[in-house]
């Protein structure tokens, strides 16, 4: 019985031992699917920005080819021929795109030597110059909206930067006093349980000196900034509770850039995202809360798009018609209708949705989902579209046309 038995263990490990030769000696499948080393190798679409007059799309690619943490590359595609050419060199890391509203330049981030900040290019994307420095802030501000703006002639350029808040001295002294601690901090907030004491403020950048002046300053930080048509006021979100560190509540102010005097649009109880102007300075578009006491870390309730006056008054909640989460808003350049981004059983749609009434028409409906986007004239779309087998691509759509896809990464 025992021979038997040994006898069967001989025979079973002969068999493995085959199996395995013939595996090995054997070629490779056609498809092999996704291994490891093609990690490396993924690209996809981040922000999208259309020019002003249509003709280029600026647009972010996020990459996986060094060490550490994704990174991202400007690009700048000439619709007419569909040829990309890319902002900096090889490995350079640059984003957040955003074109002047005269469309000859491009400003963005990127770096110069060790210095990291706001940067200026042509429209065809050479000549870049570095303008000012910038640094951030690793203190948690959820639903963030733009942290650069372009004033209307185009000469100057307001941006977010931070400076050291009035805890700084006590934190690196000796010895070392913590006044504000990180919740659940993430990669993002430098992986650190210490927050670092800065404070996010607005600066203004001339183009033509590249000369910086800062236009905000306290314990308070503000964020999310959107110029002015007149080119009087920028707007800017700010959490201006007593104890802005255990209660979460932003505010939409305005600030007067000649004299830096600040009014307050909102004093609700809930939380107001990302305010933007109509193109004809009269409304202001904005995503917002309704319950008060929103958690910074998830807000439980769906942000929905509202509309007010210039001045704060007649606050209207005109994405109500739509039951789901919503992104913040970006005008159409008419001036009628507010685009935004809506989740919807696992896909994200952008939609288009009349500022005076009426129903909402889904202009990105393909089951995956909408990516950075940017509206330009007449109904045209740029954006970046990830379906349920790739990673974000390049898109563009203009009306009820069906969307042309212009990238391949």
């Amino acid at each position: 019985m025992r021979s038997c038995f040994q006898l069967l263990v001989v025979s079973v490990v002969a068999l493995i031992a085959l199996s395995i030769s013939s595996a090995a000696a054997a070629p490779p499948p056609e498809n092999q699917g996704l291994q490891s080393s093609d990690l490396s190798r993924l690209r996809s679409v981040g922000a999208v920005e259309l020019s002003p007059d249509g003709r280029r799309i600026a647009y972010s690619v996020t990459m996986f080819d060094q060490p550490g943490r994704p990174y991202s590359q400007i690009w700048i595609m000439d619709l007419a021929t569909q040829k990309s050419a890319r902002l900096g060199g090889e490995k350079e890391r640059t984003g957040g795109p955003k074109w002047s509203p005269d469309g000859k330049w491009l400003a963005y981030f990127g770096g110069e030597g060790e210095k990291v900040g706001l940067t200026l290019a042509q429209a065809d994307g050479s000549g870049a110059t570095f303008l000012t420095q910038v640094s951030g802030s690793n203190s948690p501000l959820p639903g963030q909206g733009s942290s650069v703006a372009w004033s209307p002639d185009s000469k100057q350029i307001a941006f977010i930067s931070s400076t050291p808040g009035p805890e700084t001295a006590e934190a690196s002294g000796d010895p070392m006093v913590i006044m504000r601690y990180l919740y659940k901090p993430t990669a993002g907030e430098g992986m650190t349980r210490f927050n670092d004491n800065r404070r996010l403020h607005i600066f203004v950048v001339d183009v033509a000196t590249h000369q910086a002046r800062q236009l905000t300053q306290g314990t308070y930080d503000e964020h999310s900034v959107d110029w002015s048509p007149d080119g009087k006021e920028i707007l800017f979100v700010s959490n201006r509770e007593p104890d802005s560190d255990e209660f979460f509540n932003y505010d939409v102010f305005a600030l007067r850039v000649a004299d830096g005097a600040i009014r307050r649009l909102t004093a609700t109880e809930n939380n107001e995202y990302a305010p933007r102007w109509s193109p004809d300075g009269k409304t202001i578009a904005y995503a917002a809360t309704k319950r008060g006491l929103t958690d910074r870390e998830t807000t439980m309730e769906d942000e929905h798009v509202w509309l007010m006056d210039a001045d704060g008054s007649h606050r209207r909640e005109i994405g109500g018609v739509i039951d789901n989460r919503e992104s913040h808003p970006q005008w159409s350049p008419e001036g009628n209708a507010v685009y935004f981004t809506v989740q919807e059983r696992g896909s994200t749609h952008l939609v288009r949705l009349p500022v005076s009434g009426g129903q909402p028409e889904i202009v990105v409906k393909d089951l995956g989902f909408v990516a950075g986007w940017s509206v330009g004239k007449g109904g045209t779309v740029a954006y970046g579209f990830a379906t349920p087998r790739d990673l974000p691509e390049l898109y563009v759509k203009t009306g009820a046309t069906a969307p042309r896809k212009l990238t391949d990464l």
